[in-house]
């Protein structure tokens, strides 16, 4: 079989490559959501590029980096690939699993000589272990990416990843089974031009559908960042202005119950000016965490002011409304918290022409419950 000269064709490739790591490592100077993952996608892709480069070097005499070390290399990179990827997705790293597995790989392949009668071995081995790689990686982030980014976004990167990794077993098989005739890729062969369409389309689906759900999970933390108080968590003021607006809709359709209740802890002031505004901050982590453990899942909770709390609690009744706040109360007072709260009680009725009133008349309940010596429960007219 006459040779192609396949080596110019290496070397595109693995320009490529390294413009892809150029592009992830811009990524990862711009962004700090998943700064570590995205550097490791950026060094997959030198790496790659450098092994595609080193073998577009091979020549006459056979020299071991550009054989023995384009095959580790470009192992490496695979190896790499999959713990970012593992990082990105946040599931336990699988360092030695692939430890295990890989070492003595990369050791017969660094051991191995660089001539011809070694080849065989080498191409089989390497092939095997990158579809390896690809299809743990598939098995690991898989239910990962169902979870977080669906059953869409989950199949564009399984099914290519998994037909990446059938085409990598299927290369090494061949040799394999051709041990005589090495399957080098600067060589004339059919499936090298295929295996460089391989890497070409490949690294561009990586890269693509990484960077598109990078996207999706910065818009999700910005879109969380809008509606999420930073210091406890719970829901803002614009976000609890959204829900009471909902449930007030609800309310009016079908005649519903719906009560809330305006939460207010008692002399905060104090404890920022006597024990410091960290002091101040835990309390107000500490009873927003009381809060989310004491209601429903169909209740909601936010934090609107500074020390000043709503809870929304569709389909309850002014007696469960009023039992649930008395819980709360002797709670707060019982857990040693250096303070109390008071609460001002409203349900929704005739008398309310809008969400708004509603919320007013729950704050002017708390200004009584305040007024007349806080620590307790008023309940509007």
């Amino acid at each position: 079989m006459m040779d192609l000269n396949l080596p110019p064709l290496l070397w595109l490739v693995a320009c490529q490559m390294v413009l892809h790591a150029l592009m992830w490592g811009l990524s990862g100077v711009l962004l700090r959501e998943s700064r570590t993952a995205v550097a490791h996608w950026g060094l997959f892709m030198l790496l790659l590029g450098t092994g595609l480069a080193l073998a577009g070097a091979r020549d006459e005499p056979r020299l071991w980096w550009t054989y023995n070390g384009a095959n580790l290399v470009t192992l490496l990179g695979f190896v790499i690939m999959r713990r970012g990827t593992e990082q990105f997705m946040r599931v336990p790293a699988s360092d030695k699993e692939q430890l295990a597995v890989l070492l003595p790989v990369a050791v017969v392949v660094g051991l191995a000589g660089p001539g011809e009668q070694w080849a065989a071995l080498r191409i089989a081995l390497v092939y095997a272990a990158q579809g390896f790689v690809v299809l743990r990686t598939v098995m690991t982030v898989r239910p990962a990416l169902l979870q977080e980014f669906g059953r869409g976004a989950m199949l564009a990167i399984v099914v290519p990843a998994s037909g990446i990794a059938t085409i990598l077993f299927t290369l090494g098989l061949r040799q394999a089974l051709n041990w005589r005739l090495p399957m080098e890729m600067q060589h004339n062969d059919g499936a090298n031009l295929w295996l460089m369409v391989l890497y070409l389309t490949g690294s561009a689906m990586f890269s693509f559908g990484f960077m598109v759900m990078l996207t999706q999970r910065l818009v999700s933390t910005l879109r969380q960042a809008s509606v999420r108080d930073p210091l406890t968590g719970l829901f803002n003021r614009r976000a609890m202005t959204e829900a009471l607006e909902r449930q007030w809709l609800r309310h009016r359709r079908t005649q519903a119950p719906l009560a809330v209740l305006a939460i207010d802890i008692d002399h905060f002031k104090r404890i920022n000016d006597t024990l410091g505004h960290a002091a101040g901050d835990s309390v107000l982590i500490h009873l927003s965490t009381l809060l989310q453990n004491h209601v429903r899942g169909e209740d909601v909770v936010g934090r609107v002011g500074g020390e000043e709390f709503l809870l929304l609690l569709p389909d309850t009744q002014a007696p469960q409304a009023i039992a649930l706040a008395d819980r709360l109360r002797v709670l707060v007072r019982a857990e040693s918290l250096g303070t109390t709260i008071s609460v001002g009680i409203a349900l929704a009725h005739s008398v309310d022409d809008s969400a708004e009133s509603l919320i007013a008349r729950a704050d002017a309940a708390l200004y009584r419950a305040k007024d007349a010596g806080r620590n307790r429960i008023e309940v509007a007219d």
